[in-house]
């Protein structure tokens, strides 16, 4: 079957993939197919690939309920809660998401969010077999833009937030809501959509649906709502208002994004049955998620945190938080990814810059692009006025550099790298974890 990919066309294999012993083509309009081979018209052929490949598997997403969750930023965070509620309802889940893809005793690397077609059903397959009742998938935009998801019917479909990301290939916000709109359009009759109604999208979206909506937010009127935040270091703790009742809330994450994130997975578990109040309860001993604000203790006298956060809305989620408890100073180690979209550059220099007392700009998976090149525009969006900054292209480097000028009770945050067990330099891939390099350092220190 022939695709045209993002950068390479499909067609341009068709030789290669007759000599090997196919038969026929499969491709649309079109497709230039040698004389005397049986070619076969396609109206689309994305969404052809998606719906033969459930059919392979026997439309395993029919034997499960699933969940899909999209958005900007949350949606790992979001599925980490759900899979440790459900299990708390003793619900076999499966997961597929930026982390892993993961069910029963089977964890599979994530190389993608949401996998391409063929691999997505061959997972959905083995949660079906394995017993899964539950299937919760993270949902990108490049994945709903492609149609891979064409075939999977969903039960209920949660929006995060939607903030400046991906405009290397969605090329405006616009482009960018409508990829996340499809999924919630796709919901069947009688299913319910889950939308942040603090979000400008979000609201965006409420009004654009025509299935069930339950709504969760902090600033104004939801289904879901949170008032009276208090924050620590150690969590979060804030009260529930769903139908007129309150409950108090203990929750082990911090930071008000995580509070949203909290909202909106127990309103999905509404929209499935269960009583999102009551499991609110069972949140106190959430073991968290790998790469999100996940400290790294090793005796040393000042806070060290690793996080995912790598867009403008992210690092601004991460470092208010961070700010907010900070008893001394707070440093951020943080770069841009190549190859992606570099007017979220400079925007995250300001944002840096206006929590942080020291910024240490490094190399977070360059690709194809020159690191000094991707530094420089990350620096441009500093203000004239603040100085406390300095480039150190080398991560390991930046890392230790960080390390040595923070002092007793001073917070050190390690941001764009996460759970990412790669630094991406050209076309490869080169094995590099954060944690286990904060580690390394601080126990060298």
């Amino acid at each position: 079957m022939v695709v045209r990919g993002v950068r390479q066309d499909g067609g341009s294999f068709i030789s290669e993939a007759l000599s090997r012993g196919a038969a026929a083509v499969a491709g649309e309009a079109e497709t230039k197919v040698p004389q005397g081979i049986p070619f076969v018209r396609l109206p689309d052929s994305r969404s052809s690939i998606a719906r033969l490949a459930a059919a392979f598997y026997g439309n395993p997403s029919q034997a499960m309920r699933m969940i899909g969750i999209t958005g900007t930023n949350g949606k790992t965070t979001s599925s980490y809660l759900l899979e440790y509620l459900l299990s708390k309802e003793n619900k076999k889940t499966g997961v597929i998401g930026t982390v892993n893809y993961r069910f029963g005793r089977t964890v599979i690397p994530a190389v993608e969010t949401t996998p391409g077609p063929l691999r997505l059903q061959e997972i959905l397959a083995g949660m079906r077999d394995a017993g899964c009742e539950f299937a919760l998938m993270e949902v990108s935009s490049h994945a709903l833009e492609q149609k891979r998801i064409e075939a999977v019917e969903f039960e209920t479909a949660l929006f995060t937030n939607l903030t400046q990301d991906h405009l290397d290939y969605h090329k405006t916000m616009q482009a960018y809501f409508e990829c996340k709109v499809s999924l919630f359009e796709g919901l069947a009759a009688g299913r319910t959509a889950v939308v942040n109604g603090d979000d400008e999208w979000g609201k965006t979206l409420v009004k654009r649906l025509r299935c069930r909506t339950l709504t969760f937010g902090i600033d104004v009127p939801a289904d879901f709502r949170a008032e009276n935040i208090h924050g620590q270091s150690h969590g979060t703790a804030f009260e529930l208002v769903f139908s007129g009742k309150r409950t108090a809330v203990e929750l082990p994450l911090i930071g008000r994004h995580n509070v949203y994130n909290t909202l909106g997975a127990l309103a999905i578990l509404q929209a499935l049955g269960f009583d999102g109040v009551r499991l609110a309860g069972g949140l106190g001993d959430f073991p968290g998620v790998p790469g999100r604000l996940e400290q790294v203790n090793c005796g040393q006298g000042f806070f060290v945190f690793i996080d995912f956060a790598h867009t403008p809305d992210g690092i601004r989620n991460v470092l208010s938080t961070l700010a907010a408890v900070k008893k001394k100073k707070l440093i951020v180690v943080f770069g841009c990814g190549g190859d992606r979209d570099r007017g979220k550059r400079p925007q995250m220099a300001e944002i840096a810059a206006r929590f942080c007392d020291r910024v240490v700009v490094t190399s977070d998976n360059p690709r194809s692009e020159d690191p000094r090149v991707i530094a420089r525009e990350i620096c441009a969006g500093f203000p004239s006025s603040f100085k406390e900054f300095v480039v150190v292209l080398d991560r390991k480097k930046a890392i230790r550099q960080a390390f040595l000028s923070a002092r007793s009770g001073d917070i050190v945050l390690l941001a764009g790298k996460g759970h990412e067990c790669s630094q991406v330099v050209g076309d490869e891939a080169l094995p590099y974890n954060e944690r286990e390099e904060a580690q390394r350092v601080l126990n060298g220190r």
